[in-house]
Order: structure tokens, then C-alpha cells, then sequence
């Protein structure tokens, strides 16, 4: 399939997991991804993906991704926001640090994306943006406040901006994954007590029985980013394995 050719798409968070995952699907599709680092540091595990410094909580940092991509590119077609934390605690052990920094990464970052993105795609004619929220913006885990509080609100935004652009043809959707295999995860089962039946423990809760490979949520992000999803806007699609089906 080459549903991207001709389109440019960034993607935020891509040093690993499922950004990374999401922006090799779109260059194998035959878009231009445009590969959002956290610094010099991961533009290694991106190889001949092109790549942009993005701290998506700075709005100098978009303003400077996206005149990048304007004088590179010539627009945008297409925003994957996937850039997020996601530390554990209650909300007792919650510091207004910690509040403030997962509320600045997963959701003000998300919404810049949408905000710095939107402009773009209306001088295109068009486009497409998939935010990144999580199961646990639907169903409750456990120390998780913070994040989840995060992802619930970008599930809400994502519907509210799709009601807002949908006479410019900018269709805007989320994805909820479950518990992927990615490097955010494995660092917070190395944070477990007993890792064995940490690992257990998120396996039983997924039907399928396993967790979810990022490439398992890349194609259905590459889905809704594609025409092939051009009457799907305002929606919250999860990717969980049957764990909202329980």
C-alpha cells in the first residue's frame, strides 16, 4: 500500500515504541515522516527517518518543528501526537511536580500539536490528526492519576476538535492503547516489587492474552491518518486486546 504518497506527516515521540513504529509505517507507505527527538540523543534510533528536536510542552519548540517542515516540505498533511509520560503513583504520592510535567507533556504538548498543526493543514485542503490517549482515559488502573487524568482529557479534546474542523476536512481521532511492549512499560515493571508478577498481572488483564506489539498500534494510527478512514473523525479507537470488552 502507498496511502501517503505525496503527504507529509509528523510524528512526535519517536525515539522508541509506538512513534517510532508509526513513523517507519508511514515511510514504507510512501509518505515523508518527519521523526519529533527529545534531543540529539535519539536521532540514532530513527536512522534515515528525517528528524526535528521537538520538547512538545515549549511552544518555541513547535513553532521552530513546524517552520522546519514549512521550508522543508512545503506543509503538513498529517499530525501523529504521541509524545507522553506516564509515571506511577496515587494520587497521595502525586507532587504538583509531577502533576504539572505529565499535565504539560501529554496533554498542553498534544494540544499545541493540534493548535500549531491545524493552520497548516487548512492551507493544504485538508488533513488528518491522530492523538494518542490510552485505555486508561476509558477504564480505571490503578496509580495512575495523573496519566489518566491526561488521557481522558485528550480523548475529550480530540472530539471537541473534530467537531470544530470537520467543514475544513481536517478529521481528528485518538487511539487507546492498552499495555504496549515498549520502553515506558519495561521501565515501569523494572519499578515493581516483583517483575515476574507485575508481567503476569497486565497480561491477565487483556483478553488476548499478551501485551501488544508498537507496530500493532502503528496500523491502526496509519489507518485513521489514511483516506482509508475518511468518514471516521471524533472518535476513540481502542487497541487493547479485549480489555475494555471485560
Amino acid at each position: 500500500m502507498k496511502r501517503f504518497q505525496r503527504k507529509v506527516a509528523l510524528v512526535t515521540g519517536t525515539g522508541s515504541g509506538i512513534g517510532l513504529a508509526t513513523a517507519r509505517r508511514i515511510v514504507e507507505e510512501g509518505g515523508t515522516a518527519v521523526a519529533g527527538i527529545l534531543d540529539e540523543s535519539q536521532r540514532a534510533a530513527i536512522g534515515g527517518i528525517d528528524g526535528v528536536v521537538l520538547d512538545v510542552h515549549s511552544e518555541a519548540a513547535w513553532d521552530a518543528a513546524m517552520g522546519y517542515i514549512v521550508r522543508k516540505y512545503g506543509g503538513l498533511d498529517v499530525l501523529v501526537n504521541n509524545a507522553g509520560i506516564g509515571p506511577t503513583a496515587t494520587a497521595e504520592e502525586t507532587s504538583w511536580e509531577m502533576w504539572d510535567e505529565v499535565m504539560a507533556v501529554n496533554l498542553k504538548g498534544t494540544f499545541m500539536g493540534c493548535k500549531k498543526a491545524i493552520p497548516l493543514m487548512r492551507k493544504r485542503g485538508g488533513g488528518a490528526i491522530v492523538n494518542l490517549a490510552s485505555i486508561n482515559a476509558i477504564r480505571g488502573n490503578t496509580r495512575l492519576v495523573a496519566y489518566a487524568a491526561t488521557k481522558g482529557g485528550v480523548m475529550a479534546m480530540t472530539m471537541s476538535l473534530a467537531l470544530d474542523h470537520i467543514g475544513e476536512n481536517i478529521r481528528v481521532n485518538c487511539v487507546c492503547p492498552a499495555t504496549i511492549e515498549t520502553p515506558m512499560v519495561r521501565e515501569m515493571l523494572d519499578r515493581a516489587p516483583d517483575l515476574d508478577a507485575a508481567t503476569r498481572g497486565i497480561i491477565a488483564k487483556h483478553s488476548i492474552g499478551r501485551m501488544a506489539q508498537p507496530e500493532e498500534v502503528a496500523s491502526t494510527i496509519a489507518f485513521l491518518a489514511s483516506a482509508d478512514a475518511s468518514f471516521m473523525t471524533g472518535l476513540a479507537i481502542p487497541v487493547d486486546g479485549g480489555r475494555s470488552i471485560r
